[in-house]
């Protein structure tokens, strides 16, 4: 089963994700072995993110706010009223300081709890650790054949991902229709037939489809040839 990193990429998400992971762990923290001053660090840095963020907001404010001002001076009407330039106004409240690599401490402290024999999988949904399962779309998958011919050998390969294997097709030499030659539930699978007509080379062309169960999914892969 494979999964998703449980860390989003977002900032804004990432706020709201450190902020439930403090909030959550608070009510286990004597359970998995954390003290209350190592709390108050992922609280301080929870605070200081979100500070952070508002400051950026406020300052994106600030500067359409100095945009404006400035083209008024420039183009504005003539008045005998002067115009106040703009001030900044920092968001209120600004939280204890803290040191860069915030998200770095708390992936350490996620991998830290992982190995904490109290640790079990619910306690990993409610703090926000565990990905989310990544539910594979076969209808739209589509296997890329590489070939390579070595050794009077041809070695098929190509990234298996979710699926069970590939139904891999060949078409030979005066061939005119595509067979099923193996199923291949490896990445790499090795032609080791010898050639229709001994010591005269012949063209083989591939083709294959995903496979799940023994059933072929997806989209067909396109045809790739090779000579041997």
């Amino acid at each position: 089963m494979q999964r998703e990193y449980y860390l989003p990429h977002a900032d804004n998400d990432r706020e709201v994700w450190l902020t439930t992971f403090y909030t959550q762990l608070k009510a286990i923290a004597a359970t998995l072995g954390y003290t209350p001053a190592q709390m108050t660090s992922l609280l301080n840095d929870a605070n200081a993110f979100r500070y952070g963020l508002l400051l950026q907001e406020a300052a994106k404010t600030y500067a359409e706010s100095c945009t404006k001002s400035k083209d008024s001076l420039r183009n504005g009407p003539q008045t005998t009223v002067l115009e106040a330039f703009p001030a900044f106004v920092p968001p209120a409240g600004a939280p204890t300081p803290v040191l860069p690599g915030i998200f770095d401490r708390a992936i350490l402290m996620v991998a830290q709890i992982k190995k904490n024999a109290a640790y079990t999988e619910t306690i990993g949904q409610a703090l926000g650790v565990i990905g989310t399962e990544i539910v594979p779309n076969f209808s739209t998958a589509q296997p890329v054949l590489q070939l390579t011919f070595e050794g009077g050998l041809v070695h098929v390969k190509y990234v298996r991902g979710q699926a069970d294997g590939i139904l891999l097709y060949c078409m030979r030499g005066d061939e005119t229709v595509f067979t099923l030659l193996f199923t291949v539930t490896k990445t790499t699978y090795t032609d080791s037939r010898p050639n229709q007509t001994v010591g005269q080379p012949e063209l083989r062309q591939y083709r294959a489809f995903y496979m799940v169960g023994d059933v072929a999914v997806g989209i067909e892969s396109a045809v790739v040839s090779i000579n041997c």
